[in-house]
């Protein structure tokens, strides 16, 4: 079995903004199979090679995927309450096929209650900051709120 800590280094969540924000900043667009490099490496430019990044995890060539997928980024973190949601953490569906599966990475509560800021790498759009129902989209009791096991608090 893979361990967060063999998958990637202790990463702190001011640093995985840092990490979301630089795909932002690039404007990647989104593909499934296509691959986006930066300061930060070299991943699949979906949603989980998206998560892959801004978590630190192994990109190319390391993983020749370009990061995990979505099932594979639920073997590094852990389920947690949506009340226990922190900046860096996600919200992800991680079962069916690449048609239904998608992962959001959480980054805070918006003033609307339900509602949250969420960085998204989707099909249809470059990456955004945006503000979004939780937990997502029209399946919401198959979205469910993990943490990286490798996440940091302190700096």
């Amino acid at each position: 079995m893979t361990t967060a800590r063999a998958a990637g280094r202790l990463i702190h969540r001011s640093e995985i903004v840092e990490r979301a924000a630089s795909w932002l900043r690039d404007e990647v667009p989104y593909g499934q199979t296509s691959f986006h490099e930066n300061e930060h490496g070299v991943y699949r430019a979906d949603c989980s090679g998206f998560v892959s990044m801004a978590w630190g995890l192994p990109g190319r060539p390391e993983h020749r995927h370009g990061g995990l997928d979505t099932p594979g980024l639920t073997a590094v973190s852990t389920l947690i309450h949506a009340g226990e949601l922190a900046v860096g953490d996600v919200v992800i569906r991680a079962d069916g096929t690449n048609l239904t599966r998608h992962v959001v990475i959480f980054a805070g509560w918006a003033e609307e209650p339900g509602r949250y800021w969420c960085y998204e790498q989707a099909g249809g759009h470059r990456t955004r900051l945006h503000v979004i129902r939780y937990p997502y989209g029209s399946a919401p009791e198959l979205y469910v709120s993990r943490r990286y096991l490798s996440v940091s608090d302190h700096a």
